[in-house]
């Protein structure tokens, strides 16, 4: 290591990282110091949570080296990494809310007396110095369950404190914050940063960043772009380096004509959850929603397909009110969600192809027998139409590609004979070659008038396929763009912009 700079906390060397052969973070440098807030913005899939999981030790880099005060990390793990100073804040919280602040800050590093037994006096008073620490006034004795999210975040820093951190990582800290709670928790990061910490803080809100960067570095296609002191940069300029894509990366696909009839999103809530939501839609439209991680967008998809019941709204298709209390209501009604984790809520994997198939259909048609054969029959048609490469309808799903398993939840949905159909992040982990047959399905399904939901974190793909794009934020519809105005930097300015 040839920085000799006490204040430097972290160094990383031309890190990269692979997987399956596809290169996702490529000979990153970077440097973190103590006392310095560094923030990292990028798109979606840019590389950012993969250098995070190397920083803390879960992912093993291919190559380059990294140091931690002054020490180079010989063994990536995460409980090694801990130990050398180095505390990661997930958006989900690890804490457990049954047990006290006190024996959530030392989870497993409790203060014990004679005997080996637990001091909870000791305990709380130790937990009580370092709460004090982060400025949040919170009694050590009280049930973490009882706490607000601002102040379970507080418990999760003083954990972090109460092992010595050095570096601190927070990773989206504030998805589902409101605007006090925000605040609350960026007062609380510059004095922890003010303590001498060196802070990496990773977030698609750049108003966030431009409160509280010393240093911002951008990653794209995972590699580090650019890093500006917070003084030399602009937003626009960060968007650009965001952004910086070839033309050829975007698939190319045909106008369809629309139909007459119309679907309608009126004012549909969820307290908590999504705000106020109205749109239409034209049969044969394909309807882009873009936005962050976290901005709200799949959990709209759960409340027209009635996995999550809204407080209020509807939902009508050519004026007939078809709002879906539950999954089964909205099948019935002519409404499929293909979800974006399709091996946990998409698919049965221990079950056969031809299982999976007939799956949606079953619920569709409750109390009707079906005739195995038949839709044997059936299913083989589709596996030649959209080209499921598997070994027949017995051949258990588990067993197939992903690219493979995403055509048979489609050739499942299909079956229904929906009207409006949800594709929640479509092409997520299936190779190039799958993709185009999904979009080629997707505009199958436009032409027979279909109302089609997409979305998706895959820029090219969301500009590509869409004939408009609705953007959202803070789990709210900011903007919708047509014609020109559905490129890059319109999209990203409006999900992360101030």
């Amino acid at each position: 290591m040839e920085e000799k700079n006490p204040n430097v906390v972290v160094h990383v060397e031309d890190c990269s990282k692979s997987f399956s052969g596809v290169t996702v973070f490529d000979r990153v440098s970077f440097d973190l110091l103590a006392g310095e807030i560094h923030c990292l913005v990028g798109e979606n899939g840019a590389g950012k949570s993969t250098f995070i999981k190397i920083l803390s030790g879960a992912y093993i880099p291919d190559s380059g080296r990294i140091f931690v005060g002054g020490q180079e990390v010989k063994h990536f793990d995460p409980d090694v990494l801990k130990k050398m100073g180095v505390q990661t804040i997930y958006q989900s919280q690890f804490l457990m809310h049954d047990l006290t602040v006190a024996e959530n800050v030392f989870m497993g590093d409790y203060v014990t007396g004679k005997g080996g037994l637990m001091n909870y006096k000791k305990l709380a008073q130790r937990a009580r110095e370092i709460l004090a620490e982060t400025e949040m006034d919170i009694d050590p004795n009280r049930i973490l369950g009882e706490l607000d999210i601002t102040e379970r975040q507080a418990v999760q820093i003083a954990r972090a404190l109460a092992q010595e951190a050095k570096v601190l990582i927070l990773d989206e800290p504030t998805a589902s914050y409101g605007k006090r709670e925000k605040t609350t928790l960026l007062n609380l990061v510059k004095k922890i940063a003010a303590k001498g910490i060196g802070v990496i803080y990773i977030s698609h809100h750049l108003d966030e960043v431009f409160e509280l960067a010393d240093r911002v570095t951008v990653i794209r296609d995972g590699m580090k772009i650019a890093c500006y002191n917070k003084a030399e940069i602009t937003e626009q300029q960060l968007i650009r380096d965001m952004v910086g894509r070839d033309t050829d990366m975007f698939y190319s696909r045909e106008d369809v004509e629309k139909g007459e009839g119309i679907m309608e999103v009126r004012d549909l809530y969820k307290k908590g959850y999504v705000k106020k939501t109205s749109f239409k839609m034209r049969r044969g439209e394909i309807l882009g929603f873009g936005g962050m991680v976290g901005s709200g967008r799949t959990e709209l998809a759960n409340l027209i397909f009635g996995a999550v019941r809204p407080d209020s709204g509807a939902v009508f298709i050519d004026g007939k009110d078809v709002t879906a209390k539950d999954p089964h209501m909205a099948i019935k009604n002519g409404i499929c969600l293909i979800t974006e984790d399709r091996q946990q809520t998409g698919m049965f994997l221990d079950h056969s192809v031809g299982w999976n198939f007939i799956s949606a259909v079953i619920n569709k048609k409750k109390g009707v027998l079906l005739h195995q054969q038949k839709e044997n029959k059936i299913l083989e048609d589709y596996i030649d139409r959209i080209q499921i490469k598997t070994q027949g309808p017995e051949q258990e799903i588990k067993y197939l590609s992903g690219g493979n398993q995403q055509k048979v939840v489609l050739a499942k949905w299909l079956h229904t004979d929906a009207d409006v159909i949800i594709f929640d992040e479509p092409t997520k982990g299936i190779d190039i070659g799958a993709k185009e047959d999904v979009y080629r399905l997707m505009l199958d399904l436009a032409r027979a008038g279909k109302f089609i939901i997409m979305i998706s974190s895959d820029m090219p793909e969301l500009i590509a396929m869409s004939d408009r794009v609705e953007v959202m934020k803070d789990r709210k519809l900011i903007v919708e763009l047509t014609g020109p105005e559905i490129n890059e930097e319109a999209i990203l300015a409006a999900s992360i912009g101030g």
